[in-house]
């Protein structure tokens, strides 16, 4: 089993007609989609893949909560591990995106209530094969919860995946670095691979991270595609020409691609084939949740510039 810890929201995604959105002014919404989100998508991505997903986290005892449950269960994601918190509401993000598929974000933190590290959460991580998290906190507490989650699951020998994201602006984000060093696969920007270890550019960025005991570093360069540096190679995946649509969870779709490959062992180049493909098939369509690609989409990304994945089937 696979894990994902933390980041359980519901996305509420609104299609406006551009930004600014000013004060006392009426505009229009195309369309809104509502879902579960965060590391949500992750796991539905995942899940879609074939590997065994289940969440770590906290949800109220609301219909949101209801929303993120629902949705996880509907995928085959497990949830029997998720904390409800009674009396409580759960964490919502609203996004809001324009024709040029640029979103703005509008977060709701809920309440999160744990103080530490679970046993039933313990007890699962002992047997995992993975463990997922993000840079993304409401709670400083829980930063010492992933913390100490990546330390049992790299004992335990699981593979784990760090995504630190731009990190939350209410908080100190410096807990990033330290789970940097815990994750077997680091998934990063440039500017936030940098930012993790003060280097001057992300090859530079990518080789600390190796030095410091990843495996693969991995780095997201949007239309751009993504370059992976591996132990023994370096291997860049060039972007796929699409016109974008909405790049929510774009980013989340590729790590849910990235889990699968690395369980799989897929090489450098077939996994960045895969990982551009997925998010080249995301941001195609608008959502995020249930709106993430299926795998027959991702098939359709790889005909359609005549790629191949040597070791998915």
């Amino acid at each position: 089993m696979v894990y994902t810890l933390g980041n359980l929201l519901v996305d509420i995604l609104m299609y406006i007609e551009e930004f600014p959105v000013e004060a006392g002014a009426l505009q229009g919404v195309s369309e809104v989609i509502i879902g579960p989100g965060g590391a949500c998508n992750v796991a539905i991505m995942a899940s879609r893949f074939g590997v065994p997903m289940a969440s770590l986290g906290e949800v109220g005892d609301d219909y949101f909560g209801e929303i993120v449950l629902n949705g996880l269960a509907k995928e085959g994601v497990a949830t029997e591990h998720v904390a409800i918190n009674e009396n409580s509401p759960t964490p919502v993000a609203g996004v809001l995106v324009d024709p040029q598929s640029e979103p703005g974000y509008l977060g709701y933190p809920g309440e999160q209530r744990l103080q530490m590290l679970p046993q039933e959460w313990r007890d699962a991580l002992q047997e995992s094969e993975g463990l997922f998290v993000d840079g993304w906190i409401e709670d400083e507490k829980m930063a010492g919860i992933m913390l100490e989650a990546l330390r049992m699951a790299q004992r335990a020998g699981a593979q784990t995946f760090f995504d630190p994201g731009p990190g939350n602006p209410r908080q100190d984000n410096s807990w990033h670095s330290e789970v940097a060093g815990l994750a077997t696969v680091v998934l990063a920007t440039e500017a936030e691979v940098m930012r993790l270890t003060d280097a001057a550019d992300h090859e530079e960025a990518a080789k600390r991270l190796l030095d410091n005991g990843s495996s693969l570093v991995l780095i997201k360069r949007g239309a751009k595609g993504c370059v992976l540096y591996g132990e023994d190679a370096v291997v860049e995946a060039a972007g796929l020409p699409l016109k974008t649509v909405d790049a929510t969870g774009a980013g989340d779709s590729l790590a849910g691609a990235v889990i699968y490959g690395c369980l799989n062992d897929l090489s450098l180049e077939a996994l960045g084939t895969l990982a551009n493909a997925t998010g080249a098939a995301k941001v195609i369509k608008k959502g995020t949740g249930h709106q993430v690609p299926t795998t027959a989409e991702v098939r359709a990304i790889l005909d359609q510039f005549e790629l191949k994945v040597p070791g998915w089937h």
